[in-house]
């Protein structure tokens, strides 16, 4: 047992940084009957190396803040019409150097007995994870709000992009482009909202401790929430560096 979750640890761990991990099939596969039981069991024991049991069951009691990840395996079934004779030793499987062990895969499995032969087959791993989802349409330009979404569970395995679970990066953040009721939402369909923009009139404010200056400015670019910009002092006419703190907001040091 311990062996198998230090497999299941490394496995994971050689997936996060793009290596490759080759895992020698149990001794049980050799009682496979047939050369076709031994291929997908081999390939199951190497994507499940992966995964801890609690996913591969699926079977937690999960609430509502709960990102606990569930996992379901598909494997080809083997043509029966492929001759494939049973191997005296363990087989090895593999993945492609580059391949991480989700969506859809060729697993490469190895006889290296007396009759040696290779074998690749496909398997798709369904993963599942606790997203953020829209919960209703959003126009572009609109920004999140914390009723906006909730966490629904989706299959993550055949996302491209950066999909989000922590609320905390979403709320505030502007819609770059429109999105539909239902929608996993990604980071790349988000941004930073524009708080300040060109000509804007603006409270150019300073801190010295206790002590606090305000006076007026006019933004001469846009900004972002922690941005520095030229800021117009409208009392000087003097042009200053200052942070954008929020609407309208600026700060400049002493």
């Amino acid at each position: 047992m311990k062996a198998r979750q230090s497999t299941k640890l490394l496995g994971r761990t050689l997936a996060q940084l793009g290596l490759t991990l080759c895992v020698v099939a149990p001794s049980s596969t050799l009682y496979a009957e047939t050369g076709h039981q031994q291929l997908n069991f081999a390939v199951r024991d190497f994507v499940e190396s992966f995964y801890t049991a609690d996913e591969l069951r699926g079977q937690h009691e999960r609430d509502e803040e709960d990102t606990t990840r569930r996992v379901e395996i598909e494997v080809s079934s083997i043509d029966p019409r492929l001759q494939l004779s049973l191997c005296e030793q363990p087989l090895v499987a593999s993945l492609n150097q580059n391949q991480r062990p989700i969506g859809r895969i060729n697993v490469k499995v190895e006889c290296q007995g007396a009759a040696p032969w290779t074998k690749y087959l496909p398997v798709t791993i369904h993963v599942y994870e606790k997203v953020l989802t829209t919960t209703r349409p959003l126009a572009r330009g609109e920004i999140i709000s914390e009723s906006d979404f909730s966490l629904q569970e989706a299959d993550v395995s055949m996302l491209r992009y950066s999909y989000i679970q922590d609320s905390e990066l979403a709320i505030g953040m502007e819609v770059k482009r429109s999105l539909n009721a239902n929608t996993t939402l990604i980071q790349e369909a988000l941004e930073a909202p524009t708080l300040v923009k060109r000509g804007d009139t603006v409270v150019l404010s300073a801190k010295a401790g206790t002590v606090e200056i305000r006076q007026q400015g006019v933004a001469l670019q846009n900004g972002v929430l922690g941005k520095q910009i030229n800021v117009r002092n409208s009392s000087s006419d003097r042009t200053v560096q200052a942070v954008v703190t929020g609407y309208g907001q600026v700060q400049v040091g002493f």
